[in-house]
């Protein structure tokens, strides 16, 4: 078996759909530990036969990406994405195959070279980082990882200095009606013992954000500079864990997402899921109680921060064309 480090990609990697194909269920490419199961390959060789044009309109952008081989060994189970339910159960194939397709087509023109294959790495790329009331450090990062694959392409996730997860969220590029449209299908906080600790320690040095909410806004920043039109979420009954085929994971489900789209001033569509505003509403100062002013100018000046980085960024890293 041929670790997938060790090829040079231009002579080596399989060339077209049908030879990727052949090269994971044979054991020959082994982006994983995953493809070293013959069992697992077994059964990706079946499903794609059941369902052979997803199957190979993926694998066909797999071997025509630019970054091939980083994009197959960060994401090594795309091959068979489309094999499993994917982003909502709501989707039906065909749309969880343009949407993977697109989503690459876009996130592939938007970022440079050197950026997109940083997105792919254990790090991603780092957004912004900033300090909380108590000092301490937290940023967030742009990554595509296999963790969360079932509910998208791209996180955002927040984390403390020292590593600890505070919130992610997970989404995927698509096209509605000529449109880019982001698709979240992910929304998790830390699943520790002392989880419950870890986010109200989090909001209060956040001044009163919830670790969540952060991650929210920094989604509607990237939706801005993505020239997105529209923000879709699942719902509860729309997540993929709610799918009888993993009926065993739904304890992974540690969100309660309705509630918090509705926090957010989503509004329920068909198909169980939410349309998500590209903006939120500040409270005026008159608003406010005078005794929390002050906290509550900290909070906004949080978030300007939080949108001058993330766009600082973006423009530094996005391609010539954007």
């Amino acid at each position: 078996m041929t670790q997938l480090t060790e090829l040079d990609y231009k002579t080596r990697l399989p060339d077209t759909p049908v030879k990727l194909c052949l090269s994971l269920f044979t054991g020959a490419l082994t982006p994983h530990s995953l493809w070293q199961s013959a069992p697992f390959r077994r059964k990706f060789l079946l499903r794609a036969l059941i369902m052979p044009v997803s199957t190979f309109k993926v694998l066909n952008m797999i071997t025509q990406h630019p970054a091939y081989p980083e994009l197959l060994q960060a994401q090594p189970r795309l091959p068979c994405r489309l094999h499993r339910p994917y982003l909502s159960n709501q989707l039906t194939r065909r749309e969880c195959t343009d949407a993977i397709i697109f989503h690459y087509k876009k996130i592939t023109a938007l970022l440079d070279e050197t950026a997109f294959i940083k997105h792919l790495s254990g790090e991603g790329i780092r957004l912004c980082s900033f300090s909380g009331k108590d000092g301490g450090d937290y940023y967030i990062n742009f990554i595509s990882t296999r963790k969360l694959d079932r509910e998208g392409e791209a996180s955002l996730i927040l984390k403390r200095a020292d590593g600890q997860m505070l919130a992610e969220i997970t989404f995927t590029l698509c096209e509605k009606e000529q449109q880019a449209v982001i698709i979240t299908g992910g929304l998790q906080g830390p699943n520790n013992p002392d989880s419950q600790q870890i986010v109200q320690a989090a909001t209060k040095n956040l001044y009163g954000i919830f670790p969540k909410k952060l991650v929210f806004e920094a989604l509607l920043v990237i939706a801005r500079l993505f020239n997105v039109s529209r923000i879709l979420a699942v719902s509860n009954k729309a997540h993929v864990y709610s799918s009888l085929r993993y009926k065993n994971r739904q304890k992974h489900m540690h969100a309660d997402y309705d509630s918090f789209w509705e926090m957010v001033g989503g509004v329920p569509t068909d198909r169980a899921m939410f349309s998500l505003p590209l903006a939120t509403t500040r409270k005026g100062f008159e608003e406010i109680a005078s005794k929390k002013r002050a906290e509550y100018r900290r909070r906004y000046e949080l978030l300007d921060k939080l949108t001058a980085q993330i766009e600082t960024g973006f423009r530094l890293k996005v391609a010539m064309s954007f």
